[in-house]
């Protein structure tokens, strides 16, 4: 709708519709759908809907190069993604989170299985998971769904893994020393069988104590363990039923 410029007699779309936001808590886990095998022209891909967001991963590889095994992340939005207008391009943003994609990912993947090759990972959020009123998207939530997603992707293109890179939304509220009464989401990659975290996004974080960050970073392990049993036994079964690749 960008692109067209209504009539000044016209009202916005949001005066017919009433809005239906359910507020789900974030230590909660989300409630996710996901296939794999979407893209038919790639090694390996997925599509995963994280409470209201959806994406889609495509991942090609191993592309022979002369270097060791490497791995290349890119993290899109699609221009249809969002209900809120934005001025600009986000290339600055996106940047930033293909870096923390791979990040993400890079501890869970085993490269010395394709030496002299490399596997590219593209993220595209298609729905941001905002509705009509709001003022903010959630970035955090965004990657939190490309990591998991990414992480489907690459067990379908069957590269050699250490552990599935788990993303979540935690809540960092509490962690800051300041007085905020405000909720404040943050992404995190959990790998749940090497018990590590590969990636913990904040910002504007001021830690109350290190015994804090450690019970949050438990309650995120109880969750994600919880969350990977379901990928995992998911996995099996479209396995067995369907003789997905794995």
């Amino acid at each position: 709708m960008d692109r067209f410029k209504a009539p000044p007699e016209a009202l916005d779309l949001c005066y017919f519709i009433r809005p239906k936001k359910i507020e789900r808590p974030i230590d909660q886990l989300p409630q996710i759908y996901f296939t794999m095998g979407i893209n038919p022209t790639a090694d390996g891909s997925a599509y995963l809907e994280y409470n209201n967001i959806k994406v889609v991963c495509s991942v090609c590889g191993p592309i022979d190069i002369k270097q060791d095994g490497q791995l290349y992340t890119s993290f899109n939005f699609a221009p249809f993604c969002s209900q809120i207008r934005r001025e600009g391009g986000r290339d600055a943003e996106e940047k930033r989170l293909s870096q923390l994609l791979l990040t993400a990912l890079e501890p869970s993947i085993v490269l010395d299985s394709f030496p002299r090759g490399k596997y590219i990972v593209a993220v595209t959020v298609l729905d941001d998971g905002t509705e009509l009123g709001d003022q903010i998207s959630n970035i955090s939530s965004c990657l939190s769904a490309g990591i998991t997603c990414a992480t489907l992707a690459l067990v379908n293109s069957g590269v050699q893994m250490y552990d599935l890179a788990i993303g979540l939304d935690i809540d960092t509220s509490s962690l800051s020393s300041a007085d905020c009464n405000e909720e404040r989401t943050s992404s995190i990659a959990l790998l749940t069988q090497l018990r590590q975290v590969s990636m913990f996004n904040a910002e504007k974080l001021e830690l109350k104590s290190p015994q804090t960050l450690q019970k949050v970073f438990g309650d995120a392990f109880q969750r994600a363990d919880r969350l990977h049993a379901t990928i995992r036994n998911a996995i099996l079964t479209m396995y067995k039923e369907h003789g997905t690749k794995l």
